[in-house]
């Protein structure tokens, strides 16, 4: 599935719940977001939300998201 920078994380996180971890960890700008109050407000970030906390460009973090899921999915058969 692709995804665009007015995608809200939800729909992402809805299909790959496990992201909701590895965001965080990928994304250092993104820590402050790794707690149970902190997770409501990324949920309902879009991804251009996302690139304007982190500081990582839209277009960059849409790929480098289609990496890890495209990554997990393969080591997961």
């Amino acid at each position: 599935m692709r995804y665009d920078e007015n995608t809200r994380l939800s729909r992402i996180l809805e299909e790959y719940p496990w992201l909701e971890q590895e965001l965080p960890r990928r994304y250092p700008e993104l820590k402050a977001m790794d707690n149970p109050a902190a997770r409501f407000m990324l949920k309902r970030m879009t991804v251009k939300d996302a690139s304007r906390l982190s500081g990582i460009p839209a277009e960059k973090l849409l790929a480098e998201l289609e990496q890890v899921i495209e990554k997990v999915q393969r080591e997961n058969g």
